[in-house]
C-alpha cells in the first residue's frame, strides 16, 4: 500500500513539473530555447533635444532588433542619473551599464584619455576620425580595461568653442581675469589658467545655473550643446575658437560586457560602430544648424583667424609637455605621427 502511494506521488510530481514548464513563458523570441534577457542601462548628460539622445536611440534600435529581444536598452538622458563623473562611478560599480561622456572625466580611469584634451590637436574632423579609429585610438580605449571598463568606439561631440557674458574675445589678453568654467579635469583647469582665466571646474549638469547666477562668466562646449542647453539665454558672446575636438568615448561596464554571449558581444560592438557613423553625420549637420540658431537668438559671434588661434595654442602649449610626461614619449610620439599623416 505504501509502495502504491509512493508510486502515485512520484507520478503526480512528474506531471506537475511538466505542466509548470509548459505554463512558464520563455524569454526566447527565436523558439530555440530559453535565453536570459540582458538590460543595458545607458546614461548621458545632454538634453533630450540634443543629437546624443538620437544616437543612443539608434544604438537601442539596432541592439534590440539584432539581438531578437535578448538585449533591452534603457536610456537615461539629461543627467537624470547625475553628472558625467557620477555616472562613471555608477558604471564602475555596475549600477549603470553604459555611458558616452566627454573624454575628460575618463582620465580618472586612464591617463591616456587626457590626450584628447590637447588644444588644437586636430585641425579637422577627418584627421580626428582617422586617429580615433586607428591604432592610437584603440590603444586608449583598451587602456580602460584595467579599471573595469570596456571601451567600444568613439562617438562625436564636436569642436569646442568659447562663450562668455563679459565682452567679445579676440585675443588671449581678453580672457585675463574672466571666471571660466572648465571640465572636471586637471589638464583642462591648467590649460585655461595659462590663458589668464580664473578657473572653476563644474559638472555639466550644474553649468546653466552657474552661468545664470554669474558664478562663472564663461564656458566652452560644442555649438550643438550650447544651443540645446539654452546657453544663449545666459551668455552674450560666442568666439569660434575650435580649440578642442571633443569625442564621446562609448564605454561599458566590462563585467557586463564579458558575461554576454559572444554573439551578443558582436551585436553590441557592431551597433556601436554603426551608430558612430550615424552620430558623426548628425554632429556635423547639427553644428552648422546650431551656429545659425545661436546667431538668431542674438549671440554676437566672433570667428578667430588662424593667427589668433595660434596665439591661443602657443599660450596653452605647456600642456603638450605635461601630457608627454604623463603618457610617455613613445606613445606621445606615436600619437603625433598619426596626427601629422
Amino acid at each position: 500500500m505504501k509502495r502504491n502511494k509512493l508510486f502515485w506521488l512520484c507520478i503526480l510530481m512528474v506531471l506537475f513539473s511538466i505542466l509548470s514548464a509548459c505554463s512558464t513563458p520563455t524569454t526566447s523570441e527565436s523558439g530555440e530555447g530559453s535565453h536570459e534577457i540582458f538590460v543595458i542601462k545607458a546614461g548621458h548628460a545632454a538634453a533630450k533635444e540634443h543629437f546624443a539622445q538620437s544616437s543612443f536611440e539608434k544604438f537601442k534600435d539596432l541592439v534590440e532588433s539584432r539581438s531578437n529581444g535578448r538585449i533591452k536598452v534603457e536610456i537615461y538622458p539629461a543627467g537624470e542619473l547625475g553628472g558625467e563623473r557620477e555616472m562613471l562611478e555608477q558604471v564602475l560599480l555596475g549600477e549603470l551599464t553604459m555611458i558616452a561622456p566627454a573624454s575628460a572625466p575618463l582620465d580618472a580611469a586612464s591617463k591616456y584619455m587626457a590626450v584628447w584634451d590637447l588644444p588644437y590637436l586636430f585641425n579637422d574632423r577627418e584627421t580626428a576620425h582617422k586617429v580615433l579609429d586607428g591604432e592610437v585610438g584603440q590603444a586608449v580605449l583598451d587602456s580602460l580595461s584595467n579599471k573595469g571598463l570596456k571601451g567600444l568606439v568613439y562617438w562625436e561631440n564636436g569642436f569646442r568653442h568659447l562663450t562668455n557674458n563679459i565682452k567679445p574675445i579676440t585675443s588671449v589678453e581678453d580672457l585675463t581675469g574672466i571666471k571660466m568654467r572648465t571640465l572636471e579635469n586637471p589638464m583642462q583647469i591648467k590649460a585655461w589658467s595659462l590663458l589668464g582665466t580664473n578657473t572653476t571646474p563644474i559638472a555639466f549638469t550644474e553649468l546653466y545655473g552657474a552661468l545664470e547666477t554669474k558664478s562663472v562668466d564663461a564656458q566652452e562646449t560644442p555649438l550643438s550643446l550650447m544651443y540645446s542647453s539654452k546657453f544663449h539665454e545666459v551668455q552674450k558672446y560666442l568666439t569660434l575658437t575650435g580649440h578642442t575636438y571633443s569625442p564621446w568615448p562609448v564605454v561599458m561596464n566590462k563585467e557586463f560586457y564579458d558575461q554576454l554571449p559572444e554573439d551578443l558581444q558582436k551585436v553590441v560592438m557592431d551597433a556601436a560602430i554603426e551608430t558612430r557613423e550615424y552620430n558623426r553625420e548628425l554632429s556635423k549637420q547639427d553644428e552648422e544648424t546650431s551656429l545659425q540658431l545661436l546667431k538668431q537668438e542674438g549671440m554676437e559671434v566672433t570667428e578667430l583667424t588662424n593667427e589668433q588661434k595660434q596665439e591661443f595654442k602657443n599660450k596653452m602649449s605647456e600642456i603638450y609637455q605635461d601630457i608627454e610626461v604623463e603618457v610617455g614619449t613613445e606613445f606621445f610620439e606615436q600619437l603625433m605621427s598619426e596626427v601629422r599623416l
